[in-house]
């Protein structure tokens, strides 16, 4: 498309509704001008600033990029926070088939212009798309807040045929990313041993195993393989089950995404999960520390592979599965946990196979961004030429 939509992480073919719902703040919180001068190319100042900015732009050597595009964010009626991951969709392919840009979105730059001088930073391609396409879907972290004052300005930047280099780090645009490339697990992750189980966790090939023997996690208390790190704050997270195999019952929970107040076996705690054959896919829930469980399933035959979702907003939790990280359905109702869940929490990927011989499940990569209420708005303004200065 010629376009672009802004989908912001909680957004996919089936989006979070808005829990907010105030309206939109301002018609241009992102706009140029600024408190105490004005702002531009050079950053903020007065007379004497755009003076001193225009002596050096005369010695300054021009930005390679023969293109540039403003990206306008306009917050929703609590802003948009530093740390947040925004999406936004642009033709791609349109830009290749005019000569405009490289078909490997190496020359695709993201640039940030806050109260100092202007940064590139980090943008990834979402896993479900790519470069050369109609509907290219990239992310990015919001620098600096955008509330009543307008936080920064961001370009992006194409057309420079040598460029090489570009910054493209999930870690830096994700609250959590792991695509298990590294050779073993990384620092962040934890592996739990709950209740009586056995297992591993290892990382190979781009891929994480969880293998081991396990009961379930059912009824007041647990006996399952969990691999997790900490959270802290509202979330949504997402993890994308590849592979299972060994000995696992048809009732057996394989890999998927649970957010849990602690290791203990009778802790609280929300999940969705494949489920070996007895279902499709479960969401299952304990309340209460110590309480019993519940469950929404779908009914079917097993879905492997599979991306799950699950969002947490303070104390309520929703759950999702897609087989193509695109079109999103979701599984069971929000449920709300009787006591408060800390706010921090433990977000993993657990294992329960409920046989005394192993069994595993593999997963290929896990994200987490932070989930606020009110969306902003994001608008690709028109395409300016070059050259542009630093």
């Amino acid at each position: 498309m010629a376009g672009l939509t802004l989908a912001l992480a909680l957004a996919s073919a089936c989006e979070l509704e808005r829990l907010g719902g105030a309206s939109l703040a301002g018609d241009d919180a992102g706009s140029d001008a600024g408190a105490g001068g004005v702002f531009d190319d050079a950053g903020f100042g007065g007379t004497a600033g755009q003076a001193e900015a225009a002596v050096e732009a005369e010695a300054a050597t021009p930005l390679p990029y023969a293109y540039r595009r403003r990206l306008k964010l306009t917050p929703g009626a609590t802003g948009v926070p530093a740390g947040a991951s925004i999406r936004f969709e642009i033709d791609h392919r349109a830009l290749v088939l005019e000569g405009k840009a490289r078909a490997d979105g190496e020359d695709l730059r993201l640039v940030f212009q806050g109260t100092g001088s202007s940064q590139e930073i980090h943008r990834v391609v979402d896993v479900a798309s790519g470069w050369d396409r109609a509907d290219t879907t990239l992310w990015f972290q919001v620098q600096a807040p955008i509330g009543p004052e307008p936080g920064g300005v961001y370009y992006l930047y194409y057309g420079d045929a040598l460029a090489d280099g570009a910054l493209d780090d999930p870690r830096q645009v994700y609250a959590a990313f792991d695509d298990f490339s590294g050779s073993g697990v990384s620092p962040e992750w934890k592996g739990a041993v709950v209740g009586n189980a056995k297992g591993t966790f290892t990382v190979k090939g781009g891929v994480l195993r969880i293998e081991g023997t396990t009961g379930d996690i059912w009824n007041n208390s647990d006996d399952f393989l969990f691999l997790y790190r900490t959270l802290t704050g509202n979330f949504v997270a997402e993890a994308r089950v590849s592979a299972s195999g060994g000995s696992v019952s048809g009732w057996g929970k394989l890999g998927g995404v649970m957010v849990r107040a602690t290791t203990d076996k009778a802790s609280m705690n929300r999940m969705i999960a494949p489920v070996n054959g007895s279902k499709a896919i479960t969401s299952s829930y304990r309340l209460g520390a110590g309480a019993t469980t519940d469950e929404s399933a779908k009914n079917g035959a097993k879905l492997i592979p599979q991306v799950v979702r699950l969002a947490r907003r303070f104390d309520a939790t929703r759950t999702w599965h897609s087989g193509d990280a695109i079109d999103y359905a979701e599984l069971g109702a929000e449920q709300t946990f009787q006591s408060p869940l800390p706010d921090t929490t433990l977000v993993g990927i657990p294992l329960a196979n409920l046989v005394a011989a192993p069994g595993w499940v593999e997963i290929d990569w896990f994200r987490a961004w932070r989930w606020y209420d009110d969306e902003p708005t994001l608008t690709l303004e028109p395409e300016e030429p070059g050259p542009f200065l630093p």
